[in-house]
């Protein structure tokens, strides 16, 4: 395949199908599963079977200065936790060295999404590729809608997660491969936001006409029956059918800058967290209750967060107390990494939004400006959700590295 296409199915495939929860374990580096793998192979791939130029790092710009903190991070973790916490022994080089592999194994699709997506055709592939691969995890998504998630325990022998929280509305949430309900929900988001995209843009998937796959997105993100995907879902085609531009802008800049200040918000009691309870309870008393519950852990892990509050508490669970329950990934990169961990990575991926709303005022033709927007307002949508769920994927960096790689080289040739 071209190196594009065997890239993200490498990525995407062994996020879809891989066992959960399931990793070789070999001495002095992280386990690798089914997030890792993917990643090593396709980098593999890219360097030794299609001979392209991969470089460890980017080579300029705000990016490599923040992957470079983000991999560095663990070093002054461990320096600040070499005591030991609730029965738990403190960090030592060991730890130190595995969470520096962990970490640029973590941020590597980036890093290649990067350096691989450089120009508008590349950029609509990757969009093509994600609805064919929606389209295609739809069947076994329905089978489990009908069935109950009965995928993972057929095929691998276990079932990866809590069966009664997959029970909802007197039916299923489906699992599949994916680990959880929410997650899935989120996937079937994002395909639908890709898919409202080439319907905008008139662009057909096997002859398919691009409106029937939006509304068969649209009705599988219906079944997910998970409220927060079906909002970020819903969310996403209103918004790009609104078509104007700078409304996009200033909404995505508006969100993006929420997300990035939500620890401070919480700290200082800033953030409307009882408003959010009361409209969800509106709406559902059980939803109402369950965002109640996970604002209650998130303050108990923030405060918790607050005495390691630069560089966090590292792993081995130090950051967890033992009646919390973690659910959003902002607290997890929080509570591990502190202040400079969250902002290394969340700020990460707001670089390569602000760089697609800036690069695109010098791009070529209208098509190019549209579709710098719209894979922007998807990586939005990747960060906000970060916020209630632990979501971030290794296919979810490739997509917003991919952003990244388009508006540099696009600034590049606009320099020539």
């Amino acid at each position: 395949m071209p190196v594009v296409q065997a890239t993200f199915w490498t990525i995407v495939g062994g996020f879809l199908f891989l066992p959960v929860k399931t990793a070789i374990d070999f001495p002095f580096i992280p386990p690798l599963d089914k997030e890792s793998i993917p990643v090593l192979a396709a980098l593999i791939g890219c360097r030794y079977i299609k001979r392209v130029k991969i470089k460890l790092l980017p080579q300029a710009g705000l990016e490599r200065w923040l992957i470079l903190l983000l991999i560095i991070t663990p070093i002054f973790t461990t320096l600040n936790n070499q005591e030991s916490f609730n029965g738990i022994p403190g960090l030592t080089l060991h730890d130190t060295m595995s969470a520096i592999i962990n970490q640029y194994l973590f941020i590597l699709p980036f890093v290649l999404g990067i350096q691989l997506i450089r120009t508008y055709e590349d950029q609509l592939l990757l969009f093509k590729l994600l609805v064919i691969a929606g389209l295609i995890y739809s069947v076994p998504i329905l089978f489990e809608v009908r069935m109950s998630p009965q995928l993972h325990t057929w095929i691998y022998g276990f079932f990866p997660h809590s069966f009664i929280q997959q029970m909802r509305f007197d039916g299923f949430r489906p699992v599949v491969f994916m680990g959880h309900g929410l997650i899935v929900s989120m996937f079937v988001a994002i395909s639908l936001g890709a898919a409202t995209v080439l319907w905008i843009e008139k662009i057909k998937i096997r002859n398919l006409p691009p409106l029937f796959i939006v509304l068969y997105f649209f009705l599988l993100l219906v079944l997910c029956k998970t409220l927060g995907a079906f909002l970020l879902g819903s969310l996403l085609l209103v918004i790009l059918n609104l078509r104007q531009i700078s409304s996009l802008k200033w909404f995505s800049i508006f969100a993006v800058l929420i997300a990035l200040f939500y620890p401070l918000l919480s700290i200082f009691s800033l953030f409307p967290h009882e408003s959010l309870v009361h409209v969800a309870t509106e709406f559902d008393v059980n939803r109402g209750r369950s965002l109640d519950f996970r604002f209650y852990n998130e303050g108990l892990l923030l405060d918790h967060a607050r005495d390691k509050l630069f560089f966090g508490w590292g792993g081995w669970g130090r950051f967890r107390l033992d009646e919390s329950v973690t659910d959003g990934n902002w607290i997890i990169i929080f509570g591990q990494y502190g202040l400079i961990g969250f902002l290394s990575l969340f700020g990460l991926l707001a670089v390569s939004i602000f760089k697609g709303f800036k690069l695109a005022k010098i791009t070529y033709t209208p098509n190019e400006r549209r579709l710098l927007f719209y894979h922007a307002l998807i990586v939005v949508v990747i960060i906000i959700d970060q916020l209630p769920n632990a979501s971030l994927a290794a296919w979810m960096l490739l997509l917003s590295g991919a952003l990244m790689g388009r508006s540099n080289f696009t600034q590049s040739k606009d320099k020539k």
